[in-house]
């Protein structure tokens, strides 16, 4: 900005111009005085000086051959000068205030890059006297010097405040990036978390001493080797599997891996991977307390669930024990009436198949029950059993069903199958109290969401949606309504098995089960199944193959069972169906037996779980060497049977009638004879 014309004392960018030099009350300087003597000879004067106007005063910064102290501003012929542009020349300037004795004075001012007058440099004599041309030059010039080294004084300060700042921001720089280094230390050295870092072969390049900690490899232990190492060989395939995004610059999450500790222990580690300027950087959480405190608290749930399944299984077979206990010491008398006997043994015979219910819902719910699949269309099947389930649900209850035009075939226990919907269809009866609409929807080439936190799956599934208008569930019953004896029915409604048996076949079938419920809104439960093709050839189900029954014959039957009553009791069986049966207490023993006697036997009936040799390798190992050999196996429960559905031997399930038994032995021979068309699954 330029300044205004004349002299303005008061004006603040001349003052600031001023300070910015930083010369009022300096100390004095060579180069001023050195200037100050140059100023005073080349114009032959005895006196010369050199003064800087502030607001108020002329403060003098050099003086050559007299003193010049500070004066007012208005004294002097220094405000004069300050206020012309050329030099101000006076040959014998007379009396002058505040200058006794001065007779000569000559002063040009002294003027910023910006045209703001600050000083003079001057020069005075006692006599008068006059200046040539060439000697004003030179007192101009002297000023232009002056302003150039105030320049250069002022760049120098600049310089110096620049070069402080700047020393001064890098020591608080140098100070952030060693806090930030401690930091980093800090949280490299005392982080929980393990951390490690590789190469892209997997070496190791360093590790926190969490990973010491952890797992007891010192840092020396580890570098060089690679992570894998330090991966449990049980783990080390998944985990290369698991880290290959990394070969593709992406990063790996959430991979829990067991690490091999120094002294030979494992521990569960949940890894996050990264990769980044061609290194893998490992950040990896030890989670092993808390998956043994998972383990524990599922054990605990274990325990809980098994004590209440416990409690409802003693309740209800104390309950069908108390009748057959009762029925028996009736019978014992011999007094009794026979009207009476016969209702006795009818009540022993109905509480037997109350029971075997009982305990084929058990292990439906525990999915351990022996299955029979078949391929089926399940558009028929839900066909026949809406009609059925009017008589089920009563006349006020409106059954619907909703299914697609093409049949639909899936691959599961058809008997199951009914079970659940019925189970499903009674629940929703009571939840209706007897009066509003139930609805059997059918979709296929469905894929299985994730259900209660289990994965879902592709597919195709077909999904059964049985829904009615009831009064809902409550949200908290929501999670408990599939265990064993968990019911809200009133006492003797209800045994709190038939959804136990529902999520058990469904589970057991590759499927599973959903529910929606809002109080008040109804209940929507969806039965998954998977989905299999149509069969090459339907059988008719109008047909019927069956040839009429041919008189019995007595039969050689081979008993396997280890059990000593429940052998005592099939052989007695047998002796007073006309058979003749021989008791073989092992698998090994029953080999033997058939070695010695190869000839003899005309069917092997065998129990499935026994020590040593079981029945199903039995079975197979006859298979192979007595192809022609009927077995027929028997079984309450065994966990073969339950994985293996596809086994191929005839079943029966205890427990049994001596009518089942005697009907079962009679086909398989049949069949063995050419003489039958049943399915060898059959049972």
């Amino acid at each position: 900005m330029s300044c205004p014309s004349g002299f303005e004392r008061h004006h603040p960018q001349r003052l600031a111009a001023l300070r910015g030099y930083a010369i009022l009350d300096t100390a004095p300087e060579p180069a001023f005085d050195e200037i100050a003597q140059i100023a005073a000879a080349s114009c032959g004067t005895t006196m010369a000086r050199i003064t800087f106007a502030d607001a108020d005063r002329h403060w003098t910064k050099a003086a050559f051959g007299h003193d010049a102290p500070d004066r007012p501003l208005e004294t002097g012929l220094g405000l004069e000068t300050l206020s012309r542009d050329g030099a101000l020349v006076l040959t014998d300037c007379g009396p002058i205030a505040g200058e006794p004795g001065l007779r000569f004075y000559a002063g040009v001012r002294l003027v910023t890059p910006d045209g703001w007058p600050i000083g003079t440099l001057s020069v005075l004599d006692r006599e008068p006297r006059s200046l040539t041309g060439p000697q004003v030059f030179v007192l101009e010039a002297l000023a232009r010097t002056l302003m150039d080294l105030l320049e250069a004084r002022a760049a120098a300060m600049a310089r110096h405040r620049d070069e402080a700042l700047l020393q001064s921001r890098a020591e608080r720089l140098e100070a952030q990036v060693a806090a930030q280094t401690r930091d980093r230390d800090r949280v490299w050295t005392l982080s929980p978390v393990l951390k490690i870092v590789s190469d892209k072969d997997g070496q190791v390049q360093s590790v926190n001493p969490s990973w010491s900690r952890a797992l007891g490899w010192s840092e020396d232990e580890t570098l060089g080797r690679t992570a894998l190492d330090f991966i449990a060989l049980t783990d080390r395939e998944a985990a290369r599997e698991a880290l290959k995004p990394l070969c593709e610059d992406q990063r790996v999450e959430d991979v829990e891996l067991a690490c091999t500790t120094r002294d030979g222990d494992r521990r569960r580690v949940l890894w996050t991977v990264v990769p980044e300027d061609g290194l893998f950087y490992g950040f990896g959480r030890d989670i092993t307390e808390q998956r043994q405190a998972e383990e524990a608290l599922r054990q605990s749930q274990k325990l809980e669930a098994i004590g209440q399944l416990t409690g409802g299984v003693a309740h209800d077979f104390n309950n069908l024990l108390t009748i057959i206990r009762s029925s028996v010491e009736f019978l014992r008398r011999p007094e009794l009436a026979e009207e009476r006997r016969r209702r006795y043994l009818d009540a022993v015979s109905d509480t037997v198949d109350r029971a075997a219910k009982l305990t084929g819902q058990l292990l439906a719910f525990a999915r351990r029950q022996a299955l029979k699949p078949q391929v089926f269309d399940i558009c028929a099947r839900l066909r026949s059993i809406s009609d059925m389930l009017d008589s089920v649900t009563g006349a006020r209850i409106r059954v619907e069903t909703e299914l697609p035009g093409t049949p639909c075939f899936v691959r599961a226990d058809e008997s199951q199958f009914e079970t659940a919907l019925i189970n499903m269809a009674v629940n929703a009866r009571d939840a209706m109290d007897g009066e509003g609409s139930l609805t059997l929807h059918l979709e296929s080439g469905r894929p299985m969401p994730p259900i209660r936190g289990h994965a879902g799956a592709r597919g195709p599934f077909v999904a059964v949606m049985v829904v009615d208008t009831g009064t809902g569930i409550p949200a908290p019953d929501l999670g408990r309504i599939f265990e064993p004896f968990f019911t809200t029915k009133e006492i003797g409604k209800g045994t709190g098995l038939g959804l136990s048996q529902v999520i058990g076949f469904a589970k057991q079938s590759g499927g599973d089960i959903d529910v929606a419920s809002l109080p008040g809104s109804g209940t929507r439960f969806t039965l998954y199944l998977p989905q299999v093709d149509a069969p090459v050839e339907v059988a008719d189900p109008g047909r019927d193959d069956r040839r009429e029954p041919e008189p019995q014959r007595s039969l050689c039957i081979l008993v396997v069972e280890d059990n000593l009553g429940v052998g005592r009791f099939c052989t007695q069986i047998l002796e007073d169906l006309g058979h003749a049966p021989i008791w073989a207490k092992s698998a090994e023993e029953a080999l033997a037996e058939l070695q010695r006697t190869p000839d003899r036997f005309d069917a092997v009936f065998s129990d499935v779980v026994m020590p040593g040799m079981g029945g199903v390798a039995l079975a197979r190992a006859l298979q192979v060497t007595r192809p022609e050999l009927p077995v027929v196996l028997t079984s309450g429960y065994s966990h073969v049977l339950a994985t293996d559905d596809a086994h191929g031997f005839t079943l029966v399930r205890k427990p049994y009638s001596a009518e089942q038994l005697a009907k079962v032995l009679h086909e398989a021979t049949q069949r063995r004879d050419g003489r039958g068309t049943r399915s060898p699954l059959s049972s």
